[in-house]
């Protein structure tokens, strides 16, 4: 694989020509990612074909792979997250374009301006991101901790179980 995600290209001109681009790209150099992150070490592999499938829609279909480090939300510490995600665009040019795709594809939006790879491929990481990133329960140092504190604590009496008392009277 090469380091060609950096290039621009034309969506709509590749697909046409049912081009494939594969490459990697670093993850420092993913603006829009690395708030995200603890660490920006590391690549992301991109393996894109662009083409028009039978009913005439341009398309990009691939997979997009990576290593990131987040930051647990449980423990506070560094968590590895597998990215290994497959995408399927459509190729549009409006958004009246985009709301008419097929429910297999998700909109790329082009302009007929050149767009970056890495963007594509950007987008797709960041949509990968978990809502809140935690380790699995037996990897956080601190998971036990938790369990035991929502164990200990004594159990509260209902408040209208005074209320169920005086229903039975």
């Amino acid at each position: 694989m090469s380091d060609r995600l950096e290039e621009l290209i034309n969506p709509l001109s590749l697909a046409t020509k049912g081009r494939d681009i594969e490459g990697r790209i670093a993850l420092a150099k993913l603006a829009r990612l690395t708030p995200s992150l603890r660490s920006t070490e590391g690549e992301a592999e991109a393996s894109l074909h662009f083409g028009v499938d039978e009913g005439g829609m341009p398309n990009v279909i691939g997979r997009v792979r990576a290593t990131l480090v987040l930051q647990c939300q449980r423990c506070m510490q560094n968590m590895t997250y597998e990215v290994d995600t497959r995408i399927r665009l459509g190729i549009v040019t409006s958004r009246k374009a985009a709301e008419n795709l097929p429910d297999y594809f998700d909109p790329l939006l082009v302009s007929g301006e050149e767009i970056k790879v890495a963007d594509i491929v950007e987008d797709e990481l960041i949509l990968a991101l978990p809502i809140v990133a935690v380790h699995e329960k037996t990897e956080c140092p601190v998971a036990d901790k938790f369990q035991g504190q929502a164990e200990a604590e004594p159990k509260r009496e209902n408040p209208f179980a005074v209320l169920a008392e005086l229903k039975k009277k």
